[in-house]
């Protein structure tokens, strides 16, 4: 072969034969090379000792190799092709064709340099920013922008900005005027405020937004509500709006939710707050001691009574009395109470004599009293005469919005009873919390709290610091997500393990031993 027909090109030439010899070299291969590169060379150009030549490869698969990075002894950068030469239809070496690369790497580089530099001074911006396109596709943002939209738990690159905020670029404020509004995240709707500006290079959109403070936030006395969730908002309205009518109140809601802060909400925006407000646990007193806890008794009523008692109804006169768990109030108790709500009057026991007492009936539950009325363990008449208005409280699951906010007082307050030196917890701690499902509501929140305060041993609590048992649960629920996983793997695979795994991007063997894990046949 002539291998005259390379003395021109712009590119670099080396032939190297079988044996890893040079048999020619152009003038631009000497140049990016040195002129220590000279045919009959046992050095195999650029590959310097033949220690990764990939000359086997060629002769092996009879096809081209690139490399795109390549660094010479001289420190430049060269990108390459090496491709089969053969004579006589024999593989004979290889063909090395090679462009000094050195100045779009530097470019590269600088490029590289700058777009760091620009993450670093984007992710110092506490408001959140975010790049999309004309199209509101995103393309960049800043580490504050996931914190701000809770969005901690996906990715929001690549997403169109109207499934990150719910608004559209067209529906977005104009150009360089900053609006408040309403965006949705995964922690709910929040007030946001937004600047949106055009790209100068480009087309695209730059959106910079910080979430407006909307946080209900009461003190009474030593408690305090805290709550930005839409939901639990329209609860405490309702409050608002019949606290000072003087009617009975049934509040329902699941356990730790908070049913008697919200009773005593009630009491304090009332009237009678200047009165007594006077809690009886209808489910924590035996049976034959509630009658005496709640109506009070006479002296010799009965072995013990040795004077006189007033029960919670006496002590409540003038306030509000507040039945809590009245679920678990036995039926021949629902008739005397029924009684005293219809007459406002009752007896103590071992008298005859009717008092007449004036307060004002808040109950609560966490059972369906609906349901109780129709199995016969609660009278009816009752029931409607105790909810005249019903306040449902929301799960935390259902308004996680409020976590971080829990969260930041169960820290201030605790840190502050035990004298710790607990800054704040952990950004993946957050993440936890945030999917967490508190089957024991805002009270197993605070627990959880406390309990990491108490055994925090740095400035930050860890995923580490959470109690085992909520751990567990956590892994527990992941787990059930991971087999529901791959029964529907399996069901859309119709049973063909191999299938399923690639469809589930996990090994078979990994697929078999999770199978047996959760006992799926």
């Amino acid at each position: 072969m002539d291998f005259s027909i390379f003395d021109n090109f712009f590119d670099g030439v080396l032939v190297i034969s079988k044996e890893r010899r040079i048999l020619y070299a152009n003038e631009k291969a000497r140049e990016i090379l040195g002129e220590g590169v000279k045919e009959g060379f046992s050095c195999f150009g650029l590959f310097s000792i033949c220690k990764n030549c990939p000359l086997e490869l060629v002769e092996e698969e009879e096809r081209g190799v690139q490399v795109y990075d390549v660094i010479t002894r001289s420190g430049k950068h060269v990108c390459l092709s090496m491709s089969p030469n053969s004579e006589g239809g024999a593989f004979s070496g290889v063909i090395e064709i090679f462009r000094d690369v050195s100045r779009v790497i530097h470019y590269m580089e600088e490029v590289k340099r700058q777009k760091e530099f620009v993450e670093v001074i984007l992710n110092s911006i506490v408001e959140a920013v975010i790049v999309t396109d004309e199209n509101g596709k995103v393309l960049e943002h800043n580490s504050s922008a996931k914190k701000v939209l809770c969005s901690e738990l996906g990715e929001i690159k690549g997403k169109n900005i109207k499934e990150i905020i719910g608004l559209s670029i067209s529906e977005l404020p104009s150009e360089g005027e900053r609006v408040d509004l309403y965006v949705r995240t995964p922690c709910g709707k929040q007030k946001a405020s937004v600047l949106v500006s055009r790209l100068s290079v480009g087309k695209g959109y730059v959106l910079s937004f910080y979430v407006v403070p909307e946080l209900f936030i009461t003190e009474k006395e030593d408690f305090k509500i805290i709550t930005k969730s839409p939901k639990f908002i329209r609860v405490l309205e309702k409050i608002k709006s019949v606290a000072e009518l003087d009617v009975n109140i049934l509040i329902t809601g699941e356990t730790g939710t908070g049913k008697t802060l919200l009773a005593r909400y009630i009491h304090l925006l009332s009237p009678r707050r200047e009165n007594p407000f006077v809690k009886i646990n209808c489910g924590a007193i035996p049976e034959n001691l509630l009658e005496a806890e709640l109506f009070g008794y006479n002296k010799g009523a009965f072995t013990g009574a040795v004077k006189d008692k007033p029960g919670k109804v006496e002590l409540a006169d003038g306030g509000t009395l507040f039945l809590d768990e009245i679920g678990e109030l036995p039926l021949h108790l629902q008739v005397k109470l029924l009684h005293f709500i219809q007459e406002k009057a009752f007896e103590r026991i071992g008298d005859l004599k009717p008092r007449k007492v004036d307060v004002r009936i808040i109950a609560a539950t966490n059972k369906n009293l609906k349901k109780l009325v129709g199995e016969g363990k609660f009278r009816e008449d009752l029931y409607y005469r105790l909810n005249v208005v019903n306040v449902e409280i929301p799960p935390l699951r259902e308004r996680k919005e409020d976590i971080p906010h829990l969260v930041d007082y169960f820290l201030k307050k605790f840190t502050k009873k035990y004298g710790k030196k607990v800054e704040g917890i952990t950004p993946g701690t957050m993440r936890f919390l945030l999917s967490y499902d508190y089957p024991g509501n805002v009270r197993e929140l605070e627990n959880i709290i406390e309990s990491c305060v108490v055994t925090c041993e740095g400035k930050f609590i860890t995923e580490e610091d959470l109690p085992e048992d909520v751990k567990r649960c956590k892994i527990r629920s992941e787990a059930i997500g991971e087999k529901e996983r791959i029964l529907e793997a399996l069901r859309k695979a119709k049973g063909n393990k191999s299938l399923a795994a690639k469809l589930l991007g996990m090994h078979r063997t990994t697929l078999w031993r999770k199978l047996k894990e959760y006992g799926i046949s």
